[in-house]
């Protein structure tokens, strides 16, 4: 800018003419999609109940019959393992969900409740509703996230299996390469599934305070038959 001649800009080109150059052009979009990672999945070690026994789902082979909630053993079609990432848990005391031991649970994973109020409510016997909307009900709490890894079975039909010696897990239809979002079994919402947790647990609350009260009362019948008993006594 300070030269004397006045050909100094002669060979200069304009910014924006750097834009045309390869690198700068943003790559056309191959017009297909980045697959979202699937949710729900079974941990490896879950226990399902099979035709040979109780095997973990690491175990499970494509030809293995898995006992369903209505449809007696069905046959695995496949089996998928996830590459372990994040998985955001929950923890389930025994006894919360059927299961016979504490075990962990992936948040997005889907169980079944067969609750009286699910029945009046939706006329349906048993409905799924995700793990992360029962926290708080029969002690289930969220859990610190971990890196696991996840196993997808799929079956011909969407399927209610049974694991851990009393639990209802849901397992989607796969059609294709995608599972199929709408289901045969009635799913319940995070606000549907904590007002219908929260009229059973009152209503155990309230069966429990009846029962408490009764056996106050028995006990006072017994109380007074003593007294009885020994005015009885002492007339004579």
């Amino acid at each position: 800018m300070l030269l004397d001649h006045s050909t100094s800009f002669a060979d200069c080109q304009p910014v924006g003419l750097l834009m045309d150059f390869p690198a700068a052009v943003a790559p056309a979009s191959s017009g297909r999609a980045r697959p979202r990672p699937r949710t729900g999945g079974l941990l490896p070690n879950a226990m399902l109940e099979t035709d040979r026994g109780f095997v973990q789902a690491r175990n499970v082979k494509p030809g293995d019959k898995v006992y369903t909630l209505d449809g007696g053993a069905q046959e695995v079609m496949a089996v998928k393992h996830a590459v372990p990432r994040l998985t955001s848990l929950v923890h389930v005391p025994a006894g919360a969900l059927g299961n016979d031991v504490d075990l962990m649970l992936p948040a997005d994973q889907k169980v079944g409740l067969e609750l009286a109020a699910v029945e009046r409510l939706f006329d349906v016997p048993t409905a799924m509703t995700k793990v992360v909307s029962l926290i708080g009900h029969k002690g289930i709490s969220a859990a610190m996230p971990e890196k696991l890894a996840r196993i997808y079975l799929s079956f011909a039909e969407e399927e209610m299996i049974w694991a851990e010696c009393g639990m209802l897990v849901h397992v989607a239809c796969e059609n294709g390469t995608e599972f199929e979002a709408d289901g045969a079994f009635r799913e319940l919402s995070l606000a549907e599934a904590r007002q219908i947790l929260a009229s059973e647990d009152g209503r155990a609350l309230s069966d429990a305070g009846k029962d408490e009260d009764d056996s106050r009362d028995n006990d006072s019948e017994d109380v007074l038959s003593a007294f009885d008993m020994l005015r009885g006594l002492l007339a004579a």
